[in-house]
């Protein structure tokens, strides 16, 4: 999952957290290798945030996200268990069973995370 962020990538991050002001994690002070983790650990207050912040996705972007998970550049098996419900509920409504059975599958495989 560990990748550099390319510009779409800081643009969505920006998009979700727009308070971010560094792409450096305080607590570890790497830089960001992924979108949602730092999202869900550093910036949303809680689940109801973590899903208003989804909610500024466009579809497309959103879809893009996805497409990033199954593909292994994007994790979420470091997101909080009610941030990975949030983003497995969306994705059911947003981009149709078969992707929510699949972030479910692989939340649940929990080898994502590094």
């Amino acid at each position: 999952m560990s990748r550099i962020l390319s510009e779409h990538d800081i643009e969505i991050l920006l998009k979700l957290a727009p308070e971010c002001d560094t792409l450096v994690c305080g607590t570890s002070e790497n830089q960001y290798r992924s979108i949602l983790p730092p999202v869900a650990n550093h910036y949303a207050k809680d689940a109801d945030d973590f899903a208003a912040r989804l909610n500024r996705l466009t579809e497309e972007e959103f879809v893009s996200l996805i497409e990033l998970i199954r593909v292994g550049e994007e994790g979420i098996t470091c997101l909080p268990t009610e941030c990975a419900e949030v983003l497995i509920e969306q994705a059911m409504r947003r981009a149709g069973a078969e992707a929510a059975n699949e972030l479910y599958a692989l939340y649940e495989m929990g080898i994502q995370c590094q």
